[in-house]
């Protein structure tokens, strides 16, 4: 049985919006299409951080929502693959409520 989830992410804002597609694309071709099945997702767009993390006072939020099948495995899989993208600043993984 599928399991939901709900994923954030901070990406370091970047005057250039197509380096935060690219960055975008990476999460969802690199890790997170490999393991699980994306059935939502939305671009929030810039806000201000409410502390400064690695320097940055500004970030790009970023929300997926997703489903996979074998969930301790899959997430830390892709907990791992998310930090190591540079441009990504902090992120969260929580389950959904069925």
């Amino acid at each position: 049985m599928s399991k939901k989830y709900e994923a954030i992410f901070i990406i370091k804002n970047d005057e250039d919006n197509k380096k935060i597609e690219e960055v975008i694309e990476k999460i969802n071709n690199m890790v997170i299409s490999e393991y699980c099945n994306i059935f939502h997702e939305e671009k929030i767009g810039t806000k201000r951080l409410a502390y400064e993390i690695k320097n940055e006072k500004i970030g790009y939020y970023y929300l997926i929502n997703f489903e996979t099948q074998n969930e301790s495995q899959e997430i830390n899989k892709i907990s791992i693959k998310i930090n190591t993208i540079e441009e990504v600043l902090k992120h969260i993984i929580i389950r959904m409520e069925d």
